[in-house]
């Protein structure tokens, strides 16, 4: 356990409060790209050698992760190139349009936006865990042992995420078919952004107990973070009411909603489960090395 570590939250708070600042940096440093094919894009580039990474490799990735498909994944490489992230080149290094068979590698602005990134993302696991920030703001060696533990830790927590949906989706009883459907879609950043504004609505905020959010100001507030409209917001509203994510209910007339029963026990474990992988990252990537001993002298 770090030194000053926060017992005064719990694990799952303090998991949470990471995630959404997490998230809040990569919009400030990459805006825009919030899904999360875009950030896997991001990553595989900024990781790959002068040769780059096919967008297969891309695929196969995105895939076995969330089922994209290749057109979908085209299209977000096609986001990150436009907005001056990536290059799409051919096996002859020639600039070309994105294809199913066209490699992307990092361009300057991508590794000065990855590196503050980076730098940021460091600073915030330093936070969550209860440190004092830097006093001079360290150099950040944003290397590939960095890039590679932020990738394995979000990794992991997509794992345990999608373990959590599964849990409420099957105890609402869907058919096999829309169960697959259902998940499809819990996976993706826009739903896991709505479900962690009702579960922070509930449980981070400093008031005794936690009132449902009218629909109104969830459209409000996705606004600043999904830049999704107001039908695209109350489609997926009335979709985790079905999946049994959400409870309808009335406020002042108005129509609101609050986490189930379900919902929030499963993202609340899988928050907590999620915490000694925190610490973890933390130790590879904040905590100094220990000291050599001095030798004994005789």
């Amino acid at each position: 356990m770090p030194p000053g570590y926060n017992i005064s939250r719990s694990p799952a708070q303090i998991v949470a409060r990471f995630l959404l600042e997490y998230y809040s940096i990569w919009d400030r440093h990459f805006p825009g790209l919030n899904k999360r094919a875009h950030w896997h894009v991001i990553f595989l580039a900024r990781s790959s050698g002068e040769r780059g990474v096919s967008s297969r490799a891309v695929h196969r990735t995105l895939y076995g992760s969330y089922g994209t498909d290749i057109r979908t994944c085209i299209e977000r490489i096609k986001d990150c190139a436009r907005d001056g992230f990536i290059r799409v080149f051919d096996d002859a290094d020639r600039d070309c349009v994105a294809t199913a068979g066209c490699l992307i590698g990092p361009t300057e602005r991508l590794f000065a936006s990855f590196e503050a990134h980076c730098r940021d993302t460091l600073e915030a696991i330093r936070a969550a865990l209860g440190d004092a920030p830097h006093p001079y703001g360290r150099p950040v060696a944003c290397d590939d042992h960095m890039i590679g533990e932020i990738y394995r830790f979000f990794g992991a927590y997509d794992a345990k995420w999608r373990a959590s949906c599964e849990g409420v989706v099957r105890n609402k009883g869907l058919t096999p078919a829309h169960l697959d459907d259902a998940m499809d879609h819990l996976v993706t950043y826009q739903y896991w952004a709505i479900i962690m504004l009702l579960w922070s609505n509930a449980h981070l905020l400093e008031r005794a107990g936690a009132t449902p959010l009218v629909i109104d100001e969830i459209i409000s507030r996705m606004w600043d973070r999904l830049r999704l409209g107001h039908l695209a917001i109350k489609e997926r509203v009335a979709n985790l009411v079905r999946w049994g994510f959400f409870v309808e209910q009335t406020v002042k007339k108005h129509k609101a909603v609050s986490l189930s029963a379900a919902a929030e026990d499963a993202v609340s474990s899988g928050l907590t489960e999620t915490q000694p992988l925190l610490v973890e990252l933390h130790a590879r990537l904040v905590a100094p090395a220990p000291r050599a001993q001095p030798g004994k002298v005789a």
